[in-house]
């Protein structure tokens, strides 16, 4: 009976997220992911994901799913501005004082939006919907903000609290840390009070 090629496949996306995460897309070559994942055959990446941009495409398919889920939980609840503000941001926080594999995720996703190599349009191509056009529509009413400054807010934002996520499960406190929970409400009343700021 033929081997599954599960195992190999898991274990490839694995090394791949934790050098990405730790190294970057554009640092991290192919070998090192394949020797990472303790895979001998040269092939095996071919043979699984066909290329990189193959392996990033599984990767965000396997990975992205949760946080888009938990974005959908958070509005089910979400009743006013600091709820909606929570939709955006809180998955990205919750992953990085999360556990290791939530760390590596929320790492991820920072480097592909850090990534200059990627056009806007490439990254959202290849992570597609995120669970945010939802609550934009919920949050576009009760802002007193023009629409198109509003969106903006939302995109830069949106990459902001990302990259700070990203520095905090890497690690990267500062001299006067606060405790994980702080750091979780003080980025949702960042978040909030940079869409809701006048013009």
């Amino acid at each position: 009976m033929p081997r599954s090629p599960e195992p190999a496949r898991r274990r490839l996306l694995d090394a791949a997220l934790e050098l990405f995460a730790a190294q970057g897309i554009a640092a991290t070559s192919l070998r090192e992911i394949r020797l990472a994942a303790g895979q001998a055959n040269s092939g095996a990446l071919h043979y699984h994901f066909g290329d990189k941009d193959g392996l990033l495409r599984a990767l965000v398919e396997r990975e992205v799913p949760a946080l888009v889920a938990r974005r959908g939980e958070l509005l089910v609840e979400a009743d006013d501005l600091s709820s909606l503000a929570e939709v955006f941001v809180l998955p990205f926080a919750e992953m990085a004082t999360g556990d290791a594999h939530q760390k590596q995720v929320v790492q991820f996703l920072g480097q592909i939006h850090d990534d200059v190599s990627f056009s806007v349009a490439d990254i959202s191509e290849l992570i597609g919907p995120t669970g945010t056009a939802d609550a934009y529509a919920r949050l576009r009413p009760l802002v007193e903000v023009p629409d198109d400054l509003l969106a903006e807010r939302v995109r830069v934002g949106l990459n902001a609290y990302l990259h700070v996520a990203a520095l905090w499960a890497r690690g990267e406190r500062r001299e006067h840390q606060v405790s994980d929970e702080v750091f979780r409400t003080n980025l949702v009343a960042m978040f909030l009070g940079a869409v809701t700021a006048p013009v």
